[in-house]
């Protein structure tokens, strides 16, 4: 079930550096390709496509390279995270972490640290106050740091609150 959890300032990020040898770059052209490949393993097959690369990022090379960042290490793309922006579900314009992706060999190693606090604070940068992203309740690890990291649950409906109770039940809360 897809749940939608709000950063509500973008004041006081937790900062995670990169580990040695790890750099973040910027979208560069070809960098589709590296997308497919990080999320093409982890997704349904089928689900994760050029068409959806495009509608998700606006056909907009000049935002992709203000916005969409490449976690590298020794000339390989590791993980990626979008500084992107959106609409909440009251309209209201907001800094989106949209798309946070690591090479599944990678998982549990920590990397996602500093591509949250690498994003969150790009959104601060281009001048964001507030941070969401949307996630599903299935990727217990990952909302257990978005939590750590200060993001606190969307709860607008009585679906949102028990998927919460489920979210919060998994990560022994």
């Amino acid at each position: 079930m897809e749940i939608s959890i709000l950063r509500p300032t973008l004041d006081n990020i937790p900062m995670y550096p990169l580990p040695d040898g790890y750099t973040m770059r910027s979208y560069q052209t070809g960098d589709l390709q590296h997308w497919l490949d990080l999320h093409i393993p982890i997704f349904d097959e089928g689900d994760i496509t050029e068409d959806l690369f495009w509608h998700e990022y606006r056909r907009d090379e000049t935002i992709l390279a203000q916005r969409q960042f490449y976690m590298v290490h020794d000339e390989t793309v590791m993980g990626s995270i979008s500084a992107w922006f959106g609409t909440d579900e009251r309209g209201k314009d907001l800094g989106r972490i949209h798309w946070v992706v690591l090479r599944e060999d990678y998982w549990g190693k920590g990397l996602s640290k500093p591509l949250l606090s690498f994003a969150c604070q790009v959104l601060k940068e281009l001048g964001h106050t507030q941070a969401y992203l949307t996630t599903d309740t299935m990727l217990t690890p990952a909302l257990g740091l978005y939590l750590k990291f200060g993001f606190e649950p969307e709860i607008n409906s009585e679906s949102d609150k028990k998927a919460w109770d489920l979210v919060y039940k998994a990560l022994g809360k």
